[in-house]
């Protein structure tokens, strides 16, 4: 605590007395929410203000209201994650506390959409007073008033873990403020034999494996962002600067991750032995053997997208270390992609975004064409996610001013902000 800020989830220094639209975040939120206990902490068992708020978001659902309603319901205690939760008993006390409270509320429907009429704010006391009963008559055996209301869901009043609440939060939030949008977002990652896809339309998601980048260009022709593990806007002298240092400066820790750029002669060279004496002669380094290892894939981009010029500056690269840094508030993974725990914390970063993902693996796992590659196959969701927030909140690049290359090609790394 800092003056009168406080210091968030995501690092941002916030004013509870003054809210500023720019610094309310949904990852602030859930993430508060879910450590937040219901009660003061006098339930039978840890049950958080998010899992009451997922319950309430579900009851509208199960009672046929609308999005905005649902929405309204698993927002309605949002301003708690700065305020704290005050009991029932002392907040009807406290004045001051509750004109605070109702302007930091009314700044977060204003970021989210709407405030409630007060026939849907009616609608969200009734469902909050109904969860209020049925969680006080399951976790403490009390009746809070009678007679026992009607619920039209099956609330879970489970002991959960934190950050599993957390990731059905923010997922049901992107659900619901999702209405309308039909956005086809498309993340590729190069894999032995092709390219895998990962295209994510409103709550359908579809994994492929291409042979050719131009088969997948021609089936992902109307895509809204297409975003690609590969470098795009080659050097071809010293003075021609990619992004590829920026980029490990954001992954710190991960840097490894970032191969360097070979040049566009040694892409085009025949061998390592080559293409490696090439880049020593136009850029004064050689070239490491995991950089040409990738050289194939690169030639063929770049040879797609000079022959097809409407697909330039449209395909894009991206990165997925880079992607998954951004999911996880600006911190990279860590943990090797190779291992179980890094494969892990990568599916818990994409499951808030992404409908049913663990039914999507397990399909995925059945089909020959794509199974054994979960490795490229999270990281094309991970681009399919980015060009999805970007879209919806701004993408931003690496550097902020990409400069081109000698074919018109921007040399830039693509990733989008989160609110």
């Amino acid at each position: 605590m800092k003056g009168d800020y406080i210091t968030t989830y995501t690092k941002l220094s916030f004013s509870p007395l003054d809210p500023k639209p720019e610094d309310i975040r949904i990852a602030d939120i859930a993430h508060a929410l879910s450590l937040m206990t219901r009660a003061n902490g006098h339930f039978k068992w840890f049950y958080s203000v998010a899992q009451h708020s997922i319950n309430c978001a579900l009851e509208a659902q199960a009672m046929g209201c609308d999005r905005k309603v649902q929405l309204a319901c698993l927002l309605h205690d949002a301003s708690e994650a700065y305020l704290s939760d005050i009991t029932r008993p002392v907040k009807k006390h406290l004045p001051s506390y509750l004109e605070i409270e109702n302007k930091l509320q009314g700044t977060i429907h204003q970021v989210y959409g709407r405030s409630p009429t007060d026939a849907e704010h009616a609608v969200v006391k009734q469902i909050d007073d109904t969860m209020l009963w049925h969680e006080f008559f399951v976790l403490m055996d009390e009746r809070v008033y009678e007679p026992k209301p009607i619920i039209h869901s099956r609330p879970d009043f489970s002991e959960r873990p934190f950050r599993d609440v957390e990731n059905q939060f923010l997922w049901l939030f992107n659900s619901l403020s999702r209405e309308g949008k039909t956005h086809k977002c498309v993340g590729i990652d190069g894999t032995k034999g092709g390219w895998i896809a990962a295209c994510i339309k409103a709550d359908a998601v579809s994994i492929q494996l291409y042979r050719t980048i131009h088969e997948l260009c021609a089936e992902y022709s109307d895509a809204d962002s297409i975003l690609i593990d590969i470098p795009i806007g080659l050097p071809e002298s010293d003075t021609d600067i990619r992004p590829d240092n920026m980029l490990r400066n954001h992954l710190k820790g991960k840097a490894s991750s970032v191969f360097n750029t070979p040049c566009r002669q040694a892409v085009y060279a025949a061998d390592y032995e080559g293409a490696n004496a090439t880049n020593k002669a136009v850029m004064g380094k050689g070239l490491s053997k995991q950089s040409f290892a990738i050289c194939e894939k690169i030639e063929e981009v770049d040879a797609f997208l000079q022959s097809n010029p409407a697909w330039k500056n449209r395909l894009v690269e991206s990165h997925p270390e880079y992607g998954f840094a951004i999911l996880n508030v600006g911190a990279p993974v860590l943990e090797s992609k190779k291992e179980q725990a890094g494969v892990s914390a990568r599916i818990s970063l994409l499951r808030p975004q992404i409908a049913d993902l663990d039914g999507l693996l397990t399909k995925v796992s059945g089909d020959a064409a794509v199974k054994n590659r979960l490795h490229d196959i999270l990281d094309a969701l991970c681009l399919a996610v980015i060009g999805e927030l970007g879209i919806t909140h701004g993408f931003c690049t690496l550097p902020d001013l990409p400069p081109t290359d000698s074919k018109g090609l921007k040399m830039q790394i693509v990733g989008s902000k989160v609110e």
